[in-house]
């Protein structure tokens, strides 16, 4: 036998109401029809699930079984009312995936890639943005899913830790402290090229020289991790960036790492959705897509590293 979901609708507001009456009321519905609808389920089930006795209504036994079951069946018919709902999105609202831009240069792409390999229709963008106006984003519903180089302040949107970056500071290939172990005394004589104004890894290698005794060291302003690397690659200076990010050119001897210490701290990739709106389809398959990412191999994203004891 299949059971009809109004009649449980109703019978849980009748148990909750503790009463024929104020259920009526709540449901905009007459006190009769209420009761035929109760006693239809119980006909179905062949049992009496309301004791009428007193003067409150309670469950009876198999009534409390049935309660505790139904409120779970009426959880899972929203969710699949709000999946259909998200579903019908699918080619009417391109995927727009909020991020800051580090982890948008060099995280994401790969996500996407599979995600496009997965479903060869979906339309999407990266909106590039500071970690303030991505948390205004999310609170909104504007942008449903936005990946940090660190967590977000509470706000109306869940998040979730996805991996641990190392940082590391970068000089050009032949770099004459590269291969050694280097104090902060070491780099007093270097020019550090800063990311723009707004930008994390530029709040944080500016940290650095302060905690290193070189605030007073020559700086240069760049834009972007590709501007930082390009005038490492030439010259410029030495930069901070995100492991992951240098990999390739790490590979190729095309830049290469000086190992200071204390070492730059790592940081937290984190993935926040919002909880302002449902999330659509597209944005459903890709969080399970970004934590996959996480799991690639070893070699790849390494563990970050830490300064001795």
């Amino acid at each position: 036998m299949r059971l009809n979901l109004n009649q449980l609708a109703i019978f849980v507001q009748v148990i909750e109401c503790e009463g024929f009456s104020a259920a009526s009321q709540v449901l905009f519905l007459s006190q009769s029809s209420v009761s035929k609808q109760v006693q239809n389920l119980e006909m179905a089930l062949r049992t009496q699930l309301v004791d009428r006795s007193g003067p409150k209504i309670r469950p009876t036994l198999a009534g409390k079984v049935l309660l505790a079951q139904t409120k779970e069946v009426l959880a899972l018919a929203d969710q699949a009312v709000k999946a259909v709902h998200a579903a019908a999105l699918l080619g009417e609202e391109p995927l727009t995936v909020g991020s800051t831009s580090t982890v948008g240069g060099h995280f994401l792409p790969s996500v996407l890639l599979e995600l496009r390999r997965r479903e060869p229709a979906v339309r999407f963008s990266v909106a590039v943005s500071t970690a303030e106006q991505l948390a205004e984003a999310l609170e909104e519903g504007r942008t449903g899913i936005g990946v940090t180089g660190s967590p977000l302040p509470p706000g109306r949107y869940r998040s979730e830790r996805l991996l641990a970056e190392d940082m590391l500071l970068i000089g050009p290939a032949g770099h004459p402290l590269a291969g050694r172990d280097l104090t902060p005394a070491d780099l007093a004589d270097e020019t550090f090229l800063l990311r723009e104004c707004g930008s994390q890894t530029r709040r944080q290698l500016t940290d650095l020289l302060q905690s290193w005794e070189l605030a007073g060291a020559r700086t240069l302003d760049l834009w972007g991790t590709d501007g930082i690397k390009e005038g490492v690659r030439i010259g410029l200076g030495v930069g901070l960036v995100p492991r992951r990010s240098v990999r390739l050119e790490l590979r190729h001897g095309l830049l290469a790492e000086l190992a200071v210490r204390p070492a730059p701290e790592g940081r937290t990739v984190t993935v926040n959705w919002t909880l302002a709106r449902p999330l659509t389809a597209y944005e459903q398959m890709l969080l399970p897509l970004l934590r996959e990412a996480t799991r690639a191999p070893a070699g790849d994203i390494p563990a970050p590293r830490r300064p001795p004891a």
